[in-house]
């Protein structure tokens, strides 16, 4: 989705579909899977992923304001049938869920050193405290600044240079990948384990199995 929204961005005809789109980002999760195969391999994508997400968040909020306190008069109501509401609330909730994978991170961490309960509630805590902020700032600026007319490709609805939405997305996408890192690590695992895999991630003996 995020791929096809850079596309859109530049282009207003859909001459490469969203299958196309699926198999780039396939691609790219699978080509980043070789390269972090566990996630203590993770290390400094952490800091990489908490930097691509901050420069997606302050460019998304800086174009809402922007937009918002210069727009007209906006409709707030919830468009659709009663089951399409549904539908929608349901696929919401699992964005939700994808979203606040990355508070799995830092459980993961805490729990390193002793106390180990103490610690992995604390970092609990601050997730889906100060951790939610950003989340919700995008949310509800968002939806102030554009009511139901936003696009599906939020940043598409907002008036601004090309290129720093081009970049926004970009970030999102890259951030996006290391996040599922996170999600598909049992995965990873599970042929470690099997195989009996070793040594770099790299070798030849690993990648042909």
């Amino acid at each position: 989705m995020i791929l096809q929204a850079i596309y859109i961005t530049f282009r207003d005809e859909n001459a490469i579909k969203l299958p196309y789109f699926i198999a780039i980002a396939g691609f790219t999760c699978g080509l980043f899977a070789i390269c972090i195969p566990h996630l203590s391999a993770l290390r400094i994508w952490l800091g990489v992923s908490t930097f691509l997400s901050l420069v997606y968040i302050v460019t998304a909020v800086s174009f809402f304001l922007r937009n918002g306190i210069k727009a007209p008069p906006r409709d707030y109501s919830i468009p659709g049938t009663h089951t399409s509401k549904i539908f929608t609330t349901i696929g919401a909730s699992a964005s939700l869920v994808f979203a606040f994978n990355t508070g799995m991170l830092p459980e993961i961490q805490a729990t390193l050193r002793p106390p180990v309960v103490s610690n992995m509630m604390k970092a609990l805590y601050f997730q889906f405290s100060i951790g939610v902020l950003p989340l919700y700032a995008i949310v509800f600026i968002g939806y102030w600044a554009f009511g139901n007319g936003a696009s599906s490709y939020l940043l598409n609805s907002v008036n601004g240079p090309v290129w720093v939405k081009t970049s926004a997305y970009i970030s999102a996408f890259l951030q996006s990948v290391i996040a599922l890192h996170i999600f598909a690590s049992p995965m990873y695992e599970y042929p470690d384990t099997g195989y009996g895999i070793k040594g770099s991630a790299l070798r030849f003996r690993n990648l042909s199995l």
